[in-house]
């Protein structure tokens, strides 16, 4: 098949791009448009489910497992809205009759829930409920304004992944078999519309790529096309990356970032700022695809994610993250947990803060997590590795991201000058791993951040 050089876009439009009313959607086409008259070809496009539907669907979920069954209506409700305000002429009926049917698939499935809300049963109802639903429901949109698109069913399922239903990672050999399912209908000249956070395993089962994998659907999807094509990643935003949230630094003027490397992208979202899912990260590190954040109102102010980064600052962002706390336990007995939480949980929401030996010669190693909640679900639990264990809640973090910072002694400094009259209950001074976080109380987060920002500017004259 000769496609070597053609250019593909894989889009990715996210939740909060889809509100309930669907005022997004006139844009969304826009830039669907924009991109296929650019590349005569395609584009991919990857949607999440409209925002709340996701959260909505798990307590629906969760309520079917008690036995107190919510009404699934709400969701669907506004799917038929979207679909009345942009599906015009004949495309309409179809679009009602398909959303009818998926409807009947997901209460079929909530039926099935039996005392657990989880596994396979959880990613198909959040799938069939959320971004199935939205996918065809968006071809049926484009359809009926003029566009020749298609959806992929879930018998087509291109990405093979393994058996963590509920935060699987997706098997590129496995999942290579199957792109025959993208690459005939884009020959054909469709635009594909490919539903975001969905997986299914080599025997068929839904699974769910963890919470916000429409990313990873969109950055796997052009990593197994990169040998085709020459595939591009853009992942449409509201608002453009920029160097601290505008409504925390109020008053102060914020700098658009150009530019992040792969490590830059990783440490922010991990820290608060949630520019791209951490596994799209570093499936896109891996496979070193670039990846473009796109605003969707200002698309020329868009941010390049990538390994290196030529020139740049010395602190790129400034990103402030409540609900975290600290756990402190005994150090012998937290190597366990450690191997729990990461090995089996998967989880890597925490950080090592080290031992220290007490007056009574006891070793406490500290944590520090940066989802409070999670903790507070799982205290008792968490128990049996070490009765006597203390948590510190009502915790946050400010943190200063940047790969320069290992080679400009003297950011940390500036940044303690700055916040002179708050309590900084510890330093994370780690600049070799592009970061310095402040652990602060939860009230004074943001102002921890405006405070810091002010320096920027000084900071990233250190040489």
């Amino acid at each position: 098949m000769e496609c070597a050089f053609k250019a593909l876009s894989v889009a990715k439009f996210g939740g909060s791009l889809l509100d309930a009313k669907g005022k997004g959607i006139p844009k969304i086409i826009k830039r669907i448009k924009e991109i296929n008259e650019k590349d005569r070809f395609g584009p991919i496009v990857v949607f999440s489910a409209p925002m709340g539907c996701t959260n909505a669907l798990i307590g629906i979920g969760e309520s079917y497992a008690q036995s107190t069954p919510l009404p699934l209506e709400p969701v669907f409700e506004v799917y038929e809205r979207i679909a009345k305000a942009h599906v015009k002429g004949k495309w309409h009926e179809q679009a009602v009759n398909e959303l009818a049917n998926y409807k009947a698939l997901t209460e079929a499935t909530l039926d099935s829930v039996n005392k657990r809300f989880s596994g396979n049963i959880k990613a198909r109802i959040l799938t069939l409920g959320g971004e199935l639903a939205m996918s065809k429901l968006a071809d049926n949109i484009l359809k009926s304004h003029g566009l020749d698109s298609c959806s992929v069913s879930l018998q087509d399922w291109p990405i093979v992944t393994d058996d963590n239903f509920e935060d699987a990672m997706p098997n590129y050999e496995l999942s290579k078999k199957r792109i025959h399912t993208l690459i005939e209908p884009l020959e054909d000249g469709k635009i594909v519309f490919l539903a975001g956070f969905l997986g299914v395993t080599a025997d068929g089962l839904e699974t769910i790529l963890g919470r916000g994998g429409s990313d990873l659907t969109a950055v796997f999807t052009s990593c197994l096309l990169k040998d085709l094509y020459s595939t591009e990643t853009l992942l449409y935003k509201d608002l453009p990356v920029q160097s601290a949230d505008p409504k925390v630094v109020r008053g102060q003027k914020t700098k658009h970032v150009k530019a992040l490397t792969y490590n830059e992208a990783h440490k922010a979202s991990m820290m608060g700022m949630k520019i791209v899912q951490s596994p799209a990260i570093a499936m896109a590190r891996r496979f070193m695809q670039p990846l473009m954040v796109v605003p969707i109102d200002e698309p020329e102010m868009y941010s390049v994610i990538e390994s290196e980064t030529s020139g740049g600052e010395i602190v790129k962002c400034l990103t402030g993250k409540s609900g975290c706390a600290i756990l402190s336990m005994n150090d012998e007995k937290s190597r366990s947990l450690e191997d729990s939480l990461r090995i089996w949980e998967r989880r890597n929401d925490f950080m090592d803060l080290g031992a220290e030996t007490m007056e009574t010669g006891e070793r406490i190693r500290d944590f520090l997590f940066l989802d409070s909640d999670f903790l507070k679900k799982n205290e008792e639990k968490l128990k049996g590795f070490d009765e006597n264990m203390k948590v510190e809640y009502g915790l946050g973090v400010v943190t200063l991201i940047g790969d320069r910072m290992k080679d400009s002694p003297g950011v940390a400094s500036l940044a303690i000058s700055a916040i002179s009259g708050i309590n900084i209950k510890r330093g994370i001074f780690a600049p070799h791993t592009s970061q310095i976080i402040l652990v602060v109380e939860e009230k004074n987060v943001n102002a921890t951040v405006a405070a810091i920002h002010l320096k920027k500017q000084e900071m990233n004259k250190i040489h």
